[in-house]
């Protein structure tokens, strides 16, 4: 249960992300009193899990009960609703909590400022959290307190892995390759399907995502880089060193993604500036 089970949890934004960590916390045995949303237009997901569970979902911050005392609170809102949101009823009531952010672009000094809470710690995790293989980033600066930095790790590892940086300026592009990553994994399971699909498979879907399966399964278990895997699929002279001669052609691949991922990367730092 990850010594969670007496905290109270506020969770602002239940949209895709935000609802990941409700269902985790419901996983864990969390007590559905415990668990408080703010959420202005709840999906039809949320008000299921509303009625089933009991949970107290709010739509507006200034309606948010002042009984209660959240002891950590999740920022899960977009980047352009997080002012708009920080009512001064909200901003009393977790005057006192530990608060940590998965907001795209806003940096700690910022969440401080907002919040007008020292106690903030900022994240960034991706999709797979709603299946508990979330890939998250944490950021602590100097004042966080150790009280605080585990109650944070046991929070976001209720959605998957957690990794710590020591220098903010990572979570940019980490937003760039890990926040974005699965769709960047989806774009190439879309395009094998489709052209396995003219190809006239009938199961072109299932082969693919298989395949992609398959090879991440085969890279766990031999521990070995995929550059040598590479090349154990790769014969001389065969057809898979045709299709890669395409693809690695003066860096050309690579390249690209170089070129994608400083866009998205630039794009989480001006959103810092919303």
């Amino acid at each position: 249960m990850n010594n969670l089970e007496k905290e109270i949890f506020l969770i602002l934004g239940a949209g895709n992300m935000g609802i990941c960590f409700v269902k985790a916390l419901i996983q864990n045995r969390i007590k559905a009193n415990r668990i408080k949303i703010i959420e202005k237009n709840p999906s039809r997901e949320l008000m299921v899990l509303k009625r089933k569970k009991k949970i107290e979902v709010f739509k507006d911050t200034k309606k948010v009960s002042t009984n209660i005392n959240p002891s950590i609170v999740l920022l899960a809102v977009k980047p352009n609703q997080l002012s708009k949101a920080l009512s001064s009823e909200f901003l009393n009531i977790t005057k006192n909590s530990l608060i940590i952010s998965i907001i795209a672009g806003k940096s700690l000094k910022e969440l401080k400022k907002v919040t007008k809470n020292s106690n903030c710690v900022r994240a960034m995790t991706n999709t797979p959290a709603s299946v508990g293989m979330g890939t998250s980033l944490v950021f602590y600066d100097r004042n966080t307190k150790q009280k605080n930095k585990k109650l944070s790790n046991n929070f976001l590892s209720l959605i998957g892995q957690v990794n710590e940086t020591k220098s903010e300026k990572q979570m940019d592009i980490f937003t760039a390759i890990f926040g974005g990553g699965p769709a960047y994994i989806y774009l190439f399971i879309d395009i094998l399907t489709q052209i396995s699909k003219k190809a006239k498979f009938k199961n072109s879907r299932n082969m693919v995502i298989q395949t992609f399966l398959g090879s991440l399964l085969l890279l766990l278990s031999e521990k070995d880089e995929p550059v040598n895997l590479k090349k154990k699929v790769t014969s001389k002279g065969g057809t898979t060193e045709s299709a890669l001669s395409i693809l690695e052609n003066n860096k050309g691949l690579n390249n690209l993604m170089q070129k994608a991922l400083k866009k998205a990367e630039q794009r989480s730092k001006e959103l810092n500036k919303i």
